[in-house]
């Protein structure tokens, strides 16, 4: 497998941007958050920049291409990193919190599990047909419901920074809660061929 030595580079300094200005600020404004996520993505054309990107082509692509899954995984990867940096940075190398905490593992609820799939495949119709500006603010309002979707590398570079404690919990719901956003995208591409 060869690796796009620019578009890696391009998912760590994407992730970095995401980590260090756009969860940082999602909290306290949603639309500025939305503006720089939607620079960050048009700047980075080519990136995935968000994990659940990187799983919606993992899923709505040839599920049993050995070369997509790697090369989506080494994109994982890259995005965690990009995080580590901007983690490492905001929080002066661990001498500051970063104030996250796992979720139970294996823990169930239908419900929000429900929501991430149609959350996907909304955001997986807007992201196939509008430009990336428009993605970005859809994906800032819908970020609730997109589970770890959005800071997924945020949030599993705070687990390797040692502060959530248990860094199998945060994987297995950012593995999971990555492959129900793309289940999301493959559902509503496959009601898009349905209606053709």
């Amino acid at each position: 497998m060869e690796m796009d030595k620019k578009v890696m580079m391009s998912e760590v300094g994407g992730a970095f941007v995401v980590s260090w200005l756009v969860l940082g600020s999602m909290a306290s404004d949603g639309l500025m958050a939305g503006l720089v996520l939607a620079a960050a993505m048009t700047a980075m054309a080519g990136a995935h920049i968000l994990p659940m990107f990187t799983w919606m082509a993992i899923m709505t692509g040839d599920m049993a291409d050995s070369e997509n899954w790697m090369g989506n995984g080494m994109r994982l990867v890259m995005q965690m990193l990009g995080a580590l940096a901007a983690i490492m940075m905001m929080t002066e190398a661990g001498e500051i919190e970063t104030g996250y905490a796992a979720g139970d593992m294996w823990s169930f609820d239908m419900w929000p599990l429900l929501t991430m799939v149609a959350a996907g495949a909304v955001v997986g119709a807007i992201h196939s047909r509008c430009d990336a500006w428009m993605t970005a603010l859809v994906v800032v309002m819908a970020a609730g419901s997109l589970g770890m979707g959005v800071g997924g590398a945020h949030d599993m570079a705070s687990c390797l920074m040692g502060d959530s404690g248990n860094i199998a919990n945060a994987a297995s719901t950012w593995l999971l809660d990555g492959v129900f956003v793309g289940a999301g995208a493959l559902l509503g591409t496959k009601i898009d061929e349905v209606m053709e």
